[in-house]
């Protein structure tokens, strides 16, 4: 491999593993940095996109999207961000003109491209974005925890922030994947919430005492919203979704009591069709609200919390490998068997 190339994994086709191969190294533009990559998740989103449930922009493509690394190189114009600063890329790129954008809101704006989908993205020795995309990584926050919060962290500390928590709250959690999870810790070290964890899957549960969730519901024994009714004398005060299925969406409101609020933040294809009546709702006076990504300040926020140890997240990262290794995650992840909770891609380089 020369100078001028460099390692990426490249989805070239859909329903066929991506491939790692040589191609060119990215230039630099103005307003843009290179950073060099040492640490990258693999998220259940670019196996949609693998599969095809969720469509690139174009292919072929570099998947990934959850990266920290290195300053490797700095556009023309670029002043804030030095060659050789720790960093974590938000990898959702905004326009940065829109109403949404000029009001804080980036993570809505409808020009938005996100690397991994609409851009190359960081399964790879390097990567480019905007300079603004990037927040310093303090030297207390390894690699890897600094990659997996730029969308793992992140994307449930904005949903808790949607739901107007407050401590002594009781919170549902449908889905104890790595957002679930992270979810739970965020309510129970920075919100001081009572949760209640819900799943299908007996390794799930099983390992939910592990990251603070002292109570469970099996989801296979049938409706657990009325489950969750049970425990909390009247209902919850927020449920979070975190499965994309208009299944566990239905569940999550019915757990809800008075002035509840239920966050849907899994994606999935199908429609809603809430059985719940009009009237329950308003009666009851509850929300449904969605929750989409995250803003720059929200990583700024979580690495802050980490930084001086009112958050720690430990555990969650079941699995690390090499890039050269990127099969063998992408394995990891899709086995229900191994256990994965993150996987991360580290490169040494």
């Amino acid at each position: 491999m020369s100078a001028a190339t460099m390692l990426a994994v490249r989805l070239l086709r859909h329903e066929q593993d991506p491939v790692l191969t040589e191609i060119p190294v990215p230039t630099v533009g103005p307003g843009d940095v290179r950073v060099a990559m040492r640490a990258c998740g693999i998220c259940g989103s670019d196996v949609h996109i693998i599969e095809g449930s969720t469509v690139p922009a174009y292919l072929p493509i570099t998947l990934g999207h959850e990266a920290a690394g290195v300053v490797e190189a700095v556009g023309d114009g670029v002043v804030e961000v030095a060659v050789g600063d720790r960093v974590s890329v938000n990898p959702m790129l905004s326009c940065g003109t829109c109403r949404q954008c000029r009001t804080g809101r980036q993570n809505l704006c409808p020009r938005i491209q996100v690397i991994g989908l609409q851009r190359d993205g960081a399964h790879a020795d390097l990567v480019v974005v905007p300079a603004g995309n990037v927040v310093p990584l303090p030297d207390s926050v390894g690699f890897a925890l600094g990659a997996i919060v730029a969308d793992a962290i992140a994307t449930p500390w904005r949903a808790i922030e949607r739901a107007r928590v407050q401590p002594g709250d009781v919170a549902v959690v449908y889905g104890l994947g790595g957002l679930g999870l992270h979810a739970a810790m965020l309510l129970r070290q920075v919100h001081g919430v009572r949760v209640i964890g819900v799943d299908a899957s007996d390794s799930a549960l099983a390992r939910a005492a592990d990251f603070g969730i002292e109570e469970v519901v099996d989801a296979r024994a049938g409706r657990p919203a009325t489950a969750v009714h049970a425990l909390t004398d009247g209902g919850a005060d927020v449920s979070f979704e975190f499965v994309g299925s208009v299944g566990v969406v239905e569940q999550a409101v019915r757990s809800l009591g008075y002035d509840g609020r239920c966050v849907v933040v899994g994606v999935g294809p199908d429609r809603l069709g809430l059985s719940l009546r009009q009237e329950t709702l308003v009666a009851r006076g509850q929300s449904i609200i969605g929750s989409h990504g995250y803003v720059s300040d929200d990583i700024r926020h979580l690495l802050r919390l980490l930084d001086d140890r009112t958050l720690s997240i430990d555990g969650t990262i079941s699995h690390r490998v090499p890039l050269t290794s990127y099969a063998d995650g992408l394995a990891a992840l899709r086995d229900r068997t191994s256990g994965a909770i993150r996987v991360v891609i580290e490169n040494d380089m």
